[in-house]
């Protein structure tokens, strides 16, 4: 339902509002009484010969939907403006007034509860906690070879978590270590974890400790191996029920690409060569070799009509909010736009394990789709060292020539075989 609240209703024209009341009572068949009026009222606003009051019309509002809203007057009305001074203003009251906190908790609570909730859920770690690590650890006496290792695969899990620790997040990560047998580094990155979770954010934050140690083991399990992998009309449900662009384009890139779930955060706008219809990855860790994806026409043409302009939109209207705030330099800024998904990965992470729980009835992990795509290309008849190549998982040798030329026969030929064998999952 639309909620009257959180829009600036003061724009919506007479005219406009007339179209809404005729719109509820025509197609969703509510009555005079259902809307707190007589029929002689509703009968004198609908011939023009009386105005929809706003409280009339927030009772309408509440039998339609966002998308209905839209398709009534071309456009949601925009929010009601607000500035940064202004959160600064409510939060000030809040803590000096008990009654106005209250207010202003139920009202995070009734719109922003889920989002409130999961950021206790999730810890953005600082290099000063890497370094308070240390510190604990030279005075616990260990070994520097011994901390020095710690340290090292601590670094490797945070700079593919990107510095955030969520249950979620560390799970699909150490799901495609196992998934891609590297178990020696997946023991040294678990017990790295958990050391580092017991000394530094046990004494700070005991709940979100024990939310975040428990979230994994030393040894993950692989039961997950077992679960029948989504087949291609699923994940194509799946992507039509998703709520945002962004968790399209997030869903079908890997889905499409067999990325892992981390990558496409790390890559930039340079990245995407629309002429090619190709990401320029060109990472590579102690685990990681990706180097180059590649985008269906149908799925290229998408990202230039729908996602980029939606991107654009979404960074410059952000981006100004941060500027005018003060709290964040041009710099910091500037680095936020040139992401190729600026959105938040936990955000997007969970439009589509809701999403995926709608069609499959069962919860969905994201690395399934890496599986599915290999899978998927291997049925096809696509030899299982292009598919090795195109995922990250190829020797030195075979990779050094698509880091050494932007172009090459090299990447035509795993070009040619991803646009003839790729599964199709957006845009249709």
């Amino acid at each position: 339902m639309v909620d009257c609240e959180l829009i600036n209703i003061g724009n919506i024209s007479n005219e406009e509002r007339v179209k809404v009341i005729n719109y509820v009572m025509e197609n969703k068949g509510i009555r005079a009484k259902d809307l707190g009026v007589t029929i002689n009222l509703i009968s004198m606003i609908r011939s023009g010969k009386r105005r929809v009051t706003e409280d009339l019309l927030c009772r309408a509002l509440s039998f339609l939907s966002t998308e209905e809203l839209a398709r009534l007057l071309g456009q949601v009305p925009e929010l009601e403006p607000a500035t940064v001074n202004d959160i600064v203003r409510v939060i000030a009251r809040a803590r000096a007034d008990a009654g106005f906190r209250e207010l202003l908790l139920s009202y995070l609570d009734r719109y922003l509860g889920e989002y409130v909730r999961s950021m206790g859920t999730r810890w953005v770690v600082a290099e000063q906690d890497v370094e308070e690590f240390v510190k604990a650890k030279r005075l616990k006496g260990l070994k520097e070879k011994t901390i020095h290792d710690h340290v090292h695969y601590l670094r490797l899990a945070l700079s593919e978590l990107n510095w955030t620790l969520e249950p979620e997040g560390i799970r699909e990560f150490l799901a495609g270590l196992a998934d891609e047998s590297e178990e020696h580094v997946l023991r040294h990155v678990t017990v790295a974890l958990k050391s580092f979770l017991k000394t530094v954010l046990k004494p700070k934050d005991p709940a979100l400790f024990r939310l975040l140690y428990d979230s994994f083991t030393v040894y993950k399990p692989k039961a997950s191996n077992r679960i029948a992998l989504p087949s291609l009309e699923q994940l194509r449900a799946i992507w039509r029920q998703l709520p945002s662009i962004e968790a399209k384009f997030y869903f079908a890139l890997l889905a499409e690409t067999g990325l892992r779930p981390g990558e496409p955060f790390t890559l930039s706008i340079s990245d995407l060569d629309l002429e090619h219809g190709m990401l320029h990855i060109g990472k590579v860790t102690e685990t990681k070799r990706a180097f180059i994806a590649f985008l269906r026409p149908e799925f290229l043409r998408w990202v230039r009509e729908v996602y980029l302009p939606h991107r654009v939109d979404w960074v410059e209207r952000l981006s100004k909010g941060w500027l005018a705030s003060g709290w964040f330099t041009p710099d910091v800024v500037e680095k936020a736009k040139q992401k190729l998904i600026p959105f938040e990965q936990s955000r997007l992470r969970r439009e589509i394990k809701e999403a995926a729980k709608q069609v499959l009835n069962r919860d969905l992990e994201l690395y399934e789709l890496r599986k599915f795509y290999a899978t998927w290309m291997i049925s096809q008849g696509v030899p299982e060292s292009i598919v090795n190549t195109l995922q990250g998982r190829a020797p030195p040798s075979e990779f050094r020539i698509l880091v050494e030329h932007y172009w090459s026969p090299r990447h035509e030929e795993l070009r040619q075989w991803y646009l003839r064998y790729a599964p199709r999952i957006c845009c249709l």
